[in-house]
């Protein structure tokens, strides 16, 4: 049995009612499963889709700002975070468990908070646990209805955390990989902007998320025969427990990856 969950911010009290949340889910992914046994206690609702499960639990009480304050700082998709986060009253937890792999998971909790947000005329947006990352609400909801028809939308489930280490170099790690089944990504003083190297980092996490575990340890990367990036599984640089893949440029590395959507 597996279990995942997200939390969904309000400015007041939750508006959120169990059966249009679950009338919204069955109406916009009828293939998905069969929707069944809504129930209601206190300030939990609950439903079923096919064998699985999902729960709501309204908190009267803001997500403790500890846990918001450094994601509002960081976030790259809600520019207004704090201001918007910063007076909400409660929040919602939303649950979902079940016999499924950490992908397929994750993306059945996506659908699921899509319907809350949906149903909702004050949601202000999602806090993606597994990622310590922010998403409003529109955003959350476009890449719900749009991306995940093809494939997993990794920017709502992985913090893509990058900066400038120096005049000509970054450093970034991913947050939300573990929690999709695969290791951490890692590199440190690389030479590459910002942008290429969040590109990097994204698109090896997507070839992975659509491939499986397929780059080893010590496995050699590159678009370019010139280009040589070794992979090594080491200790992290930035406080993971976990072994993480860590990206060891050489001097003459590129900017591009040659991992793309699709590429198998």
């Amino acid at each position: 049995m597996s279990i995942t969950f997200c939390m969904v911010p309000f400015p007041n009290d939750p508006d959120l009612e169990i059966k249009s949340v679950a009338e919204h889910f069955a109406e916009t992914w009828p293939d998905f499963g069969q929707v069944s046994d809504i129930e209601i206690c206190d300030n939990t609702g609950s439903f079923k889709v096919g064998e699985l499960n999902v729960t709501l639990g309204d908190i009267n009480g803001p997500i403790p700002w500890s846990d918001l304050e450094g994601p509002c700082a960081t976030s790259i998709l809600w520019k207004n975070a704090e201001a918007e986060l910063k007076l909400h009253q409660s929040h919602t937890i939303v649950t979902v468990y079940g016999e499924l792999e950490a992908i397929p998971l994750s993306a059945f909790l996506t659908r699921v908070t899509t319907s809350v947000l949906a149903t909702s005329g004050t949601a202000l947006g999602v806090f993606w646990g597994n990622a310590a990352l922010l998403i409003p609400k529109p955003i959350f909801v476009e890449f719900a209805m749009k991306i995940l028809r093809e494939g997993a939308p990794l920017y709502i489930w992985v913090d893509f955390r990058v900066g400038y280490d120096g005049e000509s170099t970054s450093s970034g790690f991913t947050q939300g990989m573990e929690a999709l089944g695969h290791m951490e990504l890692e590199a440190v003083k690389v030479p590459e902007t910002v942008p290429d190297l969040r590109e990097r980092l994204f698109n090896i996490a997507d070839y992975l998320v659509d491939n499986g575990a397929v780059i080893k340890d010590g496995d050699t990367i590159g678009s370019e025969e010139n280009e040589k990036i070794q992979v090594v599984f080491s200790k992290s640089n930035f406080g993971y427990e976990n072994q993480v893949m860590a990206l060891c440029h050489s001097q003459n590395a590129l900017k591009k990856s040659w991992w793309r959507r699709g590429k198998k």
